[in-house]
């Protein structure tokens, strides 16, 4: 009983690291460009991790041969192209409406489930991808003029990549270590948006090294993404999937109010709205899994 109120703590914790995340992600890119950012978050997460996997189990990360493509897939289409994808947008998007919108992925794995695989979803993920959707096209309305809908295109296109890999976890049985994949899909997408960021954007010495932007970089890096994911994956020991899940969808809620918080975005009803129906799917989709799981013990 024990394990599972410091598990709900730990995820509690986690979602709340990973909400604020998003204006601080924001923040950033003040100083720092946006794929120079991804790059180096994940550089910077990758020690954290390595030092992580060295106090506690005595050794080095381990990579294992069957977690391979699962690796891989995670390091391409989430860390990457999803990260790379979203922050390009968050230069021109608020971070409260990025946060929601990303999280229109019960939509997009009925999308794919059908056109990759040929399944035909249950009457309940139909519902629940229908309801995304009309929160999804509220927002995209109700985000100001036309020029604004192509960066709100790319995350919705980021949410399709961060879907695949989703698609792609969900059904891989792991041979190692989570935290072990965790320091090589940061190493991996490290170096690959290091390439990107070096194409698009030019030599790092565009990146400003003051204090503040490696405060952001510290933030969004191990914290966020070593420190926030870690704790997620060790709740996951002791709770339900479902339960997971659950704690989850307070991820953007937590994102948009602190975006509106610090960097003061107004609160539009539109969004609000929008916002509203497509974490209420979110929410439903949780409690359908939560009610089919039981705690997973590793």
């Amino acid at each position: 009983m024990q394990s599972k109120v410091s598990a709900t703590r730990g995820m509690v914790l986690s979602v709340l690291i990973l909400g604020v995340n998003w204006p601080i992600m924001k923040l950033g890119l003040d100083l720092i460009p946006a794929f120079w950012m991804v790059s180096l978050r994940f550089a910077l997460t990758a020690p954290f991790v390595a030092l992580f996997i060295l106090l506690r189990h005595r050794r080095l990360p381990v990579l294992v041969r069957p977690d391979v493509p699962v690796i891989f897939g995670v390091a391409l289409l989430q860390f990457s192209a999803l990260m790379g994808l979203v922050t390009l947008a968050l230069q021109f998007v608020p971070a409260g409406t990025a946060s929601i919108l990303v999280y229109v992925t019960p939509l997009w794995l009925v999308v794919l489930d059908w056109l990759l695989n040929g399944q035909r979803p249950p009457g309940l993920r139909i519902g629940l991808s229908v309801l995304s959707a009309l929160g999804c096209g509220t927002i995209v309305l109700a985000s100001g003029a036309p020029g604004q809908w192509g960066p709100l295109a790319i995350i919705l296109l980021a949410a399709m990549f961060w879907s695949l890999a989703i698609r792609q976890v969900s059904r891989h049985v792991w041979n190692g270590s989570v935290t072990d994949a965790l320091f090589w899909q940061c190493l991996l997408a490290g170096l690959v948006m290091a390439a990107v960021a070096w194409l698009a954007e030019g030599a790092p010495e565009q990146v400003s090294f003051s204090l503040r932007s490696l405060g952001f970089l510290m933030f969004i890096g191990p914290l966020a993404s070593g420190l926030g994911f870690g704790l997620m994956v060790a709740a996951a020991r002791s709770l339900s999937a479902g339960r997971v899940a659950l704690i989850s969808t307070a991820t953007p809620l937590i994102g948009f109010l602190t975006a509106s918080m610090l960097l003061n975005e107004p609160i539009q009803l539109p969004v609000v709205l929008g916002g509203s129906l497509m974490l209420l799917a979110l929410v439903l989709g949780a409690r359908s899994v939560q009610a089919q799981s039981s705690p997973v013990v590793k």
